[in-house]
């Protein structure tokens, strides 16, 4: 029963483990996945976001531990799409996962230009277009909370590349269906479900935000709940795929998004904490999986709502 227990896919991309790194988790470097985490138990690595142009981020102090949680304003800071394209996809190009570039921009026009470039880029077997970090424009990335900006970036995308689009999708929204919905009428294959929630923590001895730029995004286990709900909402409402992501620390957390309807989760903040946690997870959902007698791909979406209705809260 041991063959097979953990594959999965995201539309064409096929995995051989459910497990993703979250963006940003180990940067850019594939030395630190490389020496934390096994090929049989990693099914993609998504790397941090690039911009067309390097960016210096947002002013320190860019993290702060919250209960059950950190508080994070990196600001996506990066070298820019050439430096990316010259020393840092021809160290990818013999991975052995598939590896997912995650593309960042300001504009219609900026997401285009990763995009393309990124299309072009034999080492990236996906795209995710990350439409919703919260550290950009004081919170206030346009992208992430109008379906009319989603559908207008995503269809640009979509023209730009026949690579596997991933919208990254935002859980700052009073509805995400309106928003998973758009994604899929204007061409993106899958979504991922969600990037972190805007949180705010203050020294009140010096009257000030913890935080360089005042709010942040907050993740780890404290946002677990919330991802869930949202992951359940997106599933009622799209065919795509959809990968999670949200404080995700065990293998119990993982089989409860797959249940939920995700067909692969992300691993981000825990592995701050625990480098090699994806590789313990692993080892822990084949434990579960060999215990019940199924495999990952037979419980993606197999929740059962009370009544046998939809989700309360009518995300319609």
């Amino acid at each position: 029963m041991s063959s097979g227990l953990l594959t999965s896919a995201v539309g064409s991309l096929e995995l051989r483990s459910p497990l993703l790194t979250g963006s940003g988790t180990f940067g850019h470097d594939p030395a630190a996945a490389l020496r934390f985490l096994g090929p049989e138990d990693l099914g993609a690595h998504v790397l941090k976001t690039v911009t067309p142009r390097p960016r210096t981020g947002n002013p320190p102090p860019r993290l702060v531990e919250t209960p059950a949680g950190l508080l994070n304003s990196i600001g996506l800071e990066n070298r820019g799409l050439a430096w990316f394209l010259e020393e840092v996809a021809p160290q990818h190009r013999e991975a052995p996962w598939p590896v997912v570039g995650n593309a960042g921009g300001e504009s219609v026009e900026e997401f285009v230009e990763v995009v393309a470039a990124f299309g072009a880029e034999p080492a990236l077997a996906a795209i995710e277009i990350n439409l919703s970090c919260p550290n950009v424009q004081g919170g206030a990335l346009p992208f992430s909370t109008s379906p009319e900006a989603v559908g207008e970036v995503v269809a640009a995308c979509r023209a730009a590349t026949d690579k596997p689009l991933w919208a990254k999708l935002s859980p700052n929204v009073t509805r995400i269906a309106p928003l998973a919905r758009a994604a899929e009428e204007a061409g993106a294959d899958a979504l991922t479900v969600c990037n972190t929630l805007l949180g705010l923590v203050v020294d009140w001895r010096r009257r000030r935000p913890a935080l360089g730029q005042g709010m942040g995004g907050l993740s780890g286990p404290a946002i677990r709940p919330v991802a869930l709900r949202l992951v359940w909402e997106c599933r009622q409402a799209v065919g795509l795929p959809i990968v999670a992501s949200g404080g995700v620390s065990s293998a119990e957390d993982v089989l409860q998004f797959l249940v939920a309807g995700a067909s692969a989760v992300q691993v981000g903040s825990y592995c701050f904490r625990r480098p090699d946690g994806i590789r313990r997870i692993a080892g822990d959902l084949r434990r579960l999986l060999a215990e019940e007698g199924c495999r990952v791909r037979e419980l993606v979406g197999s929740l059962r709502w009370p009544g046998g209705g939809a989700a309360g809260g009518g995300e319609g």
